[in-house]
């Protein structure tokens, strides 16, 4: 089984995947799939993937930069839009969590924290992996139940962030925020 990054041009095989998965009224559309994984990549943040078995995708996680979902808080997060497994195998599933948080390393963004929404079938799994979160460096900080109404059903929306003393032990390169004007520099607009 191999990994590979997932581009637009992979939205088909994502949603045919998906469509074994969930109900009708939660199939993804192959158009907004595509456009997302676009985006992710034009703004350099696409930390998507899937699992290919002789050219047959049997699992993705997509995952790319957005705003945090906590009211208020204007901050970047990692956010892990869906999951899904064909193979049913824990292990896979950490596979791709694995590439994904050296994904984030890679790019200098391990400051960044995680979020994702839990649909009620997943909540258990994902909730029961405290000590690979750990290894990973990450730990659950928030959790919060939520009805979501478009979907009729309850999901969990959760947070992991990496520990201070874990952040501080990061070799990767962070951005330190330099391309920004002095605070002393003064200008009429915006830079573009």
């Amino acid at each position: 089984m191999t990994l590979q990054a997932l581009e637009p041009q992979d939205a088909e095989l994502i949603v045919a995947l998906a469509a074994g998965y969930y109900p009708e009224e939660m199939h993804l559309d192959v158009d907004e799939i595509a456009q997302s994984l676009a985006t992710a990549e034009e703004e350099g943040g696409n930390f998507s993937s899937g699992l290919l078995e002789n050219g047959q995708l049997c699992g993705y996680l997509l995952a790319w930069l957005e705003e945090s979902r906590i009211d208020g808080l204007l901050e970047s997060v990692v956010l892990i839009d869906d999951v899904a497994i064909a193979t049913g195998s824990i292990g896979d599933l950490q596979r791709l969590f694995r590439n994904l948080i050296a994904q984030i390393e890679d790019s200098g963004l391990s400051h960044l924290a995680i979020e994702s929404s839990l649909l009620p079938d997943t909540r258990d799994t994902f909730l029961g992996q405290h000590r690979f979160f750990a290894g990973l460096g990450y730990e659950l900080v928030a959790s919060q139940d939520y009805w979501e109404e478009e979907l009729g059903v309850e999901m969990t929306w959760v947070r992991y962030e990496r520990p201070v003393e874990v952040e501080a032990s990061v070799t990767a390169e962070c951005w330190d925020g330099s391309e920004f004007a002095p605070d002393d520099e003064e200008f009429d607009e915006f830079p573009e």
